[in-house]
């Protein structure tokens, strides 16, 4: 594939958020290739590709960890898989047959010990590419054109302080209340929460908003998704993303309803889970 292509396929798989990542990656592979004297237009595809299975549903990657048979370990896990699923899927669906440069994929996650120049690279771009925004990134970055193997173990290390730090999960009342301010920051409307622990089998809480247009709703969900992926909590299922007034996402113990105003009056579930303890969100200005 030329890059045209790649960039069209992106385009239909990537969310807003996640593209621009994605070019944020391929423009840092691309000068950490032209100073360590390695192949810029695999840095380039490389950079372009690493994330093509990130916006899968669960059930869309657990699918191809089965079908690649990539290790039960990855089923449920879509962060986890992405790099791995990615690999097979470009190798055998779309015809990429530059070992290079699927070997950098598979282990843009969380590398491997033995990575080569092109792996390095890649793991170390997915880290500092100028939308990443956390401490000591600065310093990453200036060593990564200094020395890029200190650069990978910082990189490491970094990753595994950040997984420690989460420690335990966040409680269902906190992801809840922190699902309403990510809303709010987007300008959904009437943010409501209901606590539906003592009357359903299936949840805790219903997050509930409204927005104007299918493209708000949209990112409202996308963010939302992107915002608790970073708390360690990953969407399950999702349905209703092609202009339907009802965008239904799944985290397991908490269930979000991102309506049209016309669908919400339709459906009104506030009534119907009236029986459940409401919270209406303020916002937080």
């Amino acid at each position: 594939m030329d890059t045209n292509e790649i960039m069209s396929l992106l385009r239909k798989n990537l969310k807003e958020s996640r593209l621009k990542h994605t070019l944020g990656v391929r423009d840092t592979a691309v000068e950490l290739a032209r100073h360590y004297g390695c192949d810029i237009e695999k840095a380039e595809k490389a950079g372009l590709l690493h994330d093509f299975c990130k916006n899968l549903s669960t059930e869309e990657s657990d699918f191809l960890v089965k079908k690649y048979d990539i290790g039960s370990e990855y089923l449920g896990n879509t962060a986890l898989a992405h790099s791995k699923t990615a690999s097979k899927v470009l190798e055998y669906e779309y015809g990429v047959n530059d070992r290079e440069i699927l070997d950098a994929i598979e282990c843009h996650t969380v590398g491997k010990p033995g990575m080569k120049m092109l792996e390095k690279i890649l793991y170390v771009s997915d880290a500092i590419e100028p939308g990443r925004d956390y401490p000591g990134v600065d310093e990453i970055r200036k060593l990564a054109f200094e020395d890029i193997n200190k650069a990978c173990i910082r990189v490491l290390d970094q990753s595994i302080r950040y997984v420690l730090s989460k420690g335990e999960r966040m409680d269902n009342k906190s992801a809840a209340w922190k699902i309403a301010e990510v809303i709010d920051s987007k300008k959904g409307q009437d943010i409501v929460l209901i606590d539906i622990s003592k009357t359903s089998g299936f949840a805790d809480y219903f997050v509930i908003t409204h927005a104007p247009s299918d493209r708000l709703m949209k990112t409202i969900a996308d963010e939302v998704e992107d915002k608790l992926a970073e708390l360690g909590i990953f969407l399950k299922h999702s349905e209703g993303k092609n202009g339907t007034g009802w965008i239904l996402m799944d985290f397991g113990d908490i269930i979000v309803n991102v309506f049209s105003k016309e669908q919400r009056e339709r459906y009104n579930l506030e009534k119907l889970w009236g029986d459940g303890e409401i919270t209406y969100f303020e916002g937080t200005e």
